[in-house]
């Protein structure tokens, strides 16, 4: 009989993979708010009640209030008197904090392309402008929005890193909050989606420094109209 504390047996057992912990009840709370956020459902200053989200979540009250701890870590959140727990209004100073690691993750991930000549998802980047202009023609900017993020969001894919994607996902759901504050979407959007193609057909062709060189310009250009939609 061979027991378990036997090294050859320890031995088979450290080859065996973990098992991905599985997300607590808050914590799938916490996903489906932050999603509602970054698809553009919940805009600044829309409340969030506590009881009614409870009963649409099928989730306790407690679990409800750890979620929003969380999300309130994460700058979406925050709680206002008489008002309860509320969506964030981007402040300017956000949206420039905001773009300076937008600029870091995004910069870097065509640095390293350039760099070690990796070979770049161009379908998917693709997929994401084909969406985007699908949804500007059928006027549909909330979804022209979460498109755009998702575009970036591929570039910085190039990192290969699963913590990079997960810190510029939620950076990303943050500055929804901002993309929500501009009073013409269309123009915002429409502009930007237009750059989003260019920057594809360089990536496409293989003119990396040009694609860089745009998106350089793509992000200072894209901050000025945010900061003045979340001023007022």
């Amino acid at each position: 009989m061979v027991k378990a504390s036997e090294p050859g047996l320890r031995g088979v057992m450290s080859g065996i993979p973990s098992l991905p912990p599985l997300p607590t009840a808050s914590e799938r709370a916490a996903d489906v708010i932050r999603e509602n956020i970054f698809e553009g459902r919940f805009a600044p200053g829309t409340a969030l009640p506590e009881a009614t989200l409870s009963a649409a979540l099928q989730v306790s009250r407690n679990t409800v209030r750890e979620a929003f701890r969380t999300l309130t870590g994460e700058h979406l959140l925050t709680h206002e008197a008489h008002k309860g727990v509320i969506v964030r209004e981007l402040t300017a100073d956000d949206v420039h904090d905001i773009y300076k690691l937008r600029r870091m993750f995004e910069l870097s991930a065509l640095d390293l392309a350039i760099e070690t000549q990796q070979k770049l998802n161009i379908t998917e980047i693709a997929a994401m402008v084909v969406e985007a202009e699908r949804a500007a023609a059928d006027e549909l900017w909330a979804e022209v929005g979460t498109a755009n993020l998702k575009f970036h969001a591929v570039i910085v894919d190039i990192h290969r890193s699963t913590r990079i994607a997960e810190v510029f996902r939620r950076l990303m759901t943050e500055l929804r909050l901002g993309f929500l504050a501009v009073t013409d979407p269309a123009a915002f959007h429409g502009e930007f989606l237009a750059r989003n193609r260019k920057i594809h057909d360089h990536m496409a062709k293989g003119r990396l420094n040009d694609a860089r060189a745009e998106l350089a310009v793509y992000l200072d250009d894209a901050e000025g109209p945010v900061v003045k939609a979340v001023q007022g």
